[in-house]
């Protein structure tokens, strides 16, 4: 009986040792994957409607997908942009605030920068004369392409740097068909990274076409609706690397955007033109000059128009000032007669000027 329950015994310990020296060949280390920048998408600003869509980029066609309100999501990316390249002729500058008062100007909102009924802004204070904040003060801005990708630059005063606020909103403005009104915008807000991120970003669409009510740039009490379609928001969308955003990691007064010319016309000719806002900014409620009203609006800041792509033209309402050049006038030649024509020289003569007369060119000559 003992014999019996060894051998059993050690029959069940040879099968276990075999099963487990199979099971040991079939298995194979995991294996190590590169995955792409995954990011958590933060929960949409109070700014945004809580039953927001996200809906097909530029048609706003297709299946519409709800945004979740609370719950976090975790954004994973295949495309991340590289260095930004900026067009020499693509480069806008706007009044600096900031610079008047280095230079004594007791006025901060100058009447030569700020002008309401065309909607330039240049109001980085909270107050007529009040309180001046760097952060907001556009001092230049720029545009430009690798192919890939289209980058656009916010330069602010040189005292922003080191101090971006949370509640700062830094927003480009792009006219796809050249009409004076915004059709897509792309915003930023509580930006804190030099690192490409799609935190903060968000990308809207008017698709109604009501943004500058009848007259764009121009107060005239017709606001609509702004911006009302959601395209993009921190990652979540249709493409989740539709746009980005960073701080200039070698100035920290610069905010950089990296975009998909998806959003763009096939030619990529557009207007484009950029502002900030330190204040709740509402895509619905632009433009500003005719959903507020001139008293109210402060700490905020925007830049005139350009066309990326095409030749400035003053069709587009807010276009930067530019000069066409005039050509230089050819000089007409003086008539020369042939030897043996009659020639007369000129009344006067030339020796009183210094140079001598050929007759049988029929000009003056300066005589060396």
């Amino acid at each position: 009986m003992k014999k019996m329950v060894r051998m059993t015994f050690m029959l069940l310990s040879i099968l276990l040792l075999s099963a487990c020296s199979v099971l040991g060949k079939g298995a194979s280390p995991a294996e190590t994957v590169a995955l792409p920048a995954i990011e958590t998408a933060a929960a949409p600003s109070a700014a945004m409607p809580a039953t927001a869509t996200l809906a097909n980029p530029v048609t706003g066609a297709g299946q519409a997908a709800l945004i979740p309100t609370q719950t976090s999501v975790v954004i994973q990316h295949q495309q991340v942009p590289g260095n930004p390249t900026y067009a020499r002729d693509q480069k806008v500058t706007d009044c600096s605030t900031g610079e008047r008062i280095a230079l004594g100007a007791t006025t901060l909102v100058g009447s030569g920068c700020d002008d309401w009924s065309q909607d330039k802004l240049e109001r980085p204070v909270d107050a007529l004369n009040g309180n001046y904040f760097p952060v907001v003060d556009i001092v230049r801005a720029s545009m430009g392409t690798n192919q890939a990708w289209m980058f656009t630059r916010v330069e602010l005063y040189k005292d922003a740097a080191g101090n971006l606020p949370e509640n700062l909103s830094v927003g480009v403005e792009l006219d796809t068909d050249l009409d004076s009104r915004g059709d897509i915008l792309i915003l930023v807000k509580g930006l804190q990274s030099t690192q490409w991120t799609t935190d903060g970003v968000q990308v809207w669409q008017d698709e109604n076409g009501d943004v500058g009510g009848q007259k764009p740039h121009r107060p005239d009490d017709q606001a609509g609706n702004g911006y009302e379609t959601l395209l993009f928001d921190a990652g979540q969308g249709e493409d989740a690397d539709l746009a980005w955003a960073r701080i200039d990691p070698e100035n920290g007064a610069g905010i950089e955007f990296a975009f998909k010319p998806s959003l763009l016309p096939e030619n990529q000719v557009f207007a484009w033109w950029t502002w900030t806002m330190l204040q709740a900014s509402v895509p619905q409620e632009l433009e500003l000059v005719d959903s507020q009203s001139e008293s109210t609006v402060w700490k905020m800041d925007n830049t005139c128009g350009w066309i990326y792509n095409s030749k400035p033209s003053r069709m587009l309402a807010n276009i930067c000032e530019f000069t066409v050049p005039t050509a230089t006038p050819e000089p007409t030649p003086t008539p020369r007669s042939a030897p043996g024509n009659s020639c007369v020289e000129p009344p006067g003569g030339c020796a009183a000027l210094g140079p001598g007369w050929i007759f049988y060119e029929c000009q003056c000559v300066l005589f060396n």
